[in-house]
């Protein structure tokens, strides 16, 4: 389980640096094989959850924040004092001609009920020509110097150091000059510790077990979950008995 705090990705360089068997290597370089493996463990607690400021859209388009990883959720936002005040979800397009569709009128013939949108080349594409909207989304932490933050658990740690070892070494093993055995053994333990890695960073505690328990055992479907921002779906279901 992940226990909330982090590190400095410097922390497992320094020891990746160490290795003999590493030459010539910038901390650049092998900090961008670290986010390939974060990007490969892929879960949602090894990122930092974010939320945008007020992003304007013009002729239906918006930029996306430069360090977005996951997109979470996009809400219009209609009270720029109190955004949560009358804030509309959007929800994907289904709609294979969703940019054929211009809806700003609600008494066009066009206009949806529900706002939608797409994503395409660093943009998000609207329904509506002009509007505020926020982004949760979730991103990579970073240090005062610019490193990523990563969760201080044991086997995230080695499996960024063997992973790193791995994609540095690899060229060096192409061309014969690092053993069959000392490739195979860093080979191994990168296999292994990902996907430890992967497997511990799923749950932070039985407080969140206990969330995703409750959001399953219901009775009664929440079809309202999107619409309120998926505020109350971990808390548990209360049914009242009428006689």
């Amino acid at each position: 389980m992940v226990n909330g705090k982090t590190v400095s990705l410097k922390s497992v360089l320094w020891k990746v640096f160490r290795n003999p068997a590493i030459g010539e290597t910038s901390y650049e370089e092998a900090a961008e094989f670290a986010i390939e493996a974060l990007q490969l463990i892929n879960t949602p607690l090894v990122k930092v959850n974010k939320v945008s400021d007020l992003i304007e859209v013009k002729e239906h388009k918006a930029f996306l924040p430069d360090d977005i990883l996951t997109l979470r959720g996009i809400r219009i936002i209609n009270n720029e004092d109190d955004f949560s005040d009358g804030a509309i979800a959007l929800t994907h397009a289904t709609d294979i001609y969703h940019q054929g569709i211009l809806c700003d009128d609600p008494e066009d013939s066009s206009f949806r009920q529900e706002l939608t949108y797409e994503i395409q080349q660093n943009k998000i594409i609207l329904d509506v020509e002009e509007a505020f909207i926020q982004i949760s989304y979730q991103a990579l932490g970073t240090d005062k110097d610019g490193f990523p933050t990563i969760p201080d658990n044991r086997k995230v740690k080695l499996a960024l150091e063997y992973y790193i070892l791995y994609r540095l070494l690899e060229p060096y093993y192409d061309l014969g000059k690092i053993s069959d055995k000392a490739f195979n053994r860093i080979t191994q333990n990168k296999d292994w510790y990902m996907g430890a890695a992967q497997s511990d960073t799923k749950v932070v505690s039985m407080d969140h077990w206990e969330a995703v328990m409750n959001s399953i055992n219901r009775l009664i479907v929440n079809d309202t979950a999107h619409q309120n921002f998926f505020k109350g779906m971990g808390k548990q279901e209360r049914i009242r008995k009428f006689r």
